[in-house]
Formats: structure tokens, sequence, C-alpha cells
């Protein structure tokens, strides 16, 4: 398999985790146990497929800042999908998901640094960060939680697309 079509692959994930999960506050209170969590952990799985894509499509120019982004995440994903071990004590879910979204900036930062194309995903990815932020300063957990998840999901559509386009290109290669 080329890396160009593993790049359309990860980016059709991508844009699935990222559909699914901005739909899903409008499913969950329909999906009883355990589908809830069959569509959670599906959704993870996509969005770690599609950030697998990006490390595989970028991950040479965004240097030690992008893969120390990208060992968080990947960390931080493994950590939400195992809370139920309350690892990090009641508020493991919490903690892995913040945990998550600081690998994903640490990554944006790596990605603008390096002028890849990937420049919407790094913003919507800064932006989640900075508006879970102002929902912990403000102590909204309610609009600020559901605009900085709905930032998340748009990041992962927009990584997704940017895949696919890159796959797709004639020479295969980041701008």
């Amino acid at each position: 398999m080329s890396r160009q079509t593993l790049w359309v692959l990860a980016g059709i994930a991508a844009v699935v985790g990222g559909l699914i999960d901005l739909v899903g506050p409008l499913l969950y209170p329909h999906l009883a146990e355990p589908a809830r969590q069959g569509v959670y952990v599906l959704i993870d799985v996509l969005l770690l497929f599609g950030l697998l894509g990006l490390q595989s499509a970028a991950g040479d120019r965004t240097g030690r800042l992008g893969l120390t982004g990208f060992i968080v995440a990947v960390s931080a994903i493994l950590l939400v999908r195992s809370s139920e071990t309350r690892l990090l004590g009641p508020s493991t879910y919490a903690l892995a998901s913040s945990v998550w979204v600081i690998g994903m900036t640490v990554i944006a930062v790596a990605l603008l640094r390096a002028r890849l194309p990937f420049r919407l995903p790094a913003g919507l990815w800064i932006t989640t960060l900075a508006v879970g932020l102002a929902g912990l300063a403000l102590k909204d957990q309610g609009l600020m939680h559901r605009l900085a998840a709905a930032s998340f999901a748009l990041a992962s559509l927009a990584l997704g697309v940017q895949l696919i386009r890159q796959g797709r290109a004639p020479s295969g290669d980041l701008a």
C-alpha cells in the first residue's frame, strides 16, 4: 500500500470520526449502554487512525515537537479509553481528554511552525484548548464544553479532508 493510499484511508477515518463526534450529542440520549460506549470507542479508533495518517504525512517535517505532541496525544487516547480503571483517580477521563487536547495543540504548533498545509485543523485544535481553558476559568462546563468538543470534531474533519487531498495530489508531497 502506498503512502498516498494510507493518507486517503486515514483521511476518510478522520472525516467519519469527526462527523460522528459532531452529531454524537444528538444520538447519545437515544442509545443505551453498551451501544453508547461502542460509539465512543469507534470515534476514538477513527480519530486515532487519522492521527496516525497525519504522523505519516507530516511527522518527518514537524520534528521533535510534533513527535512529542503525537506521543502525548496517542497516550491520552489510550487513557481516555481506559478511564474506567480510574488510573488517574475519579477524574481520569477529564484529565486524559485534556491531555489529548494538549497533545493535539503541540502538534498544531509544530504543523504551523513547519508551514504545512494543515493550518485549519491546527487552528481548530488551538481553539479547542483556548475554549476549554476559558470554560474552566468561567466555570462553564456546559456551553463552553460543547463549543470545545465541536471545535475538536471540526478539526478532525478538516484533518481528514486535508489528508485525502494530500493522498490524491499527483506528487503526494506536502506543499
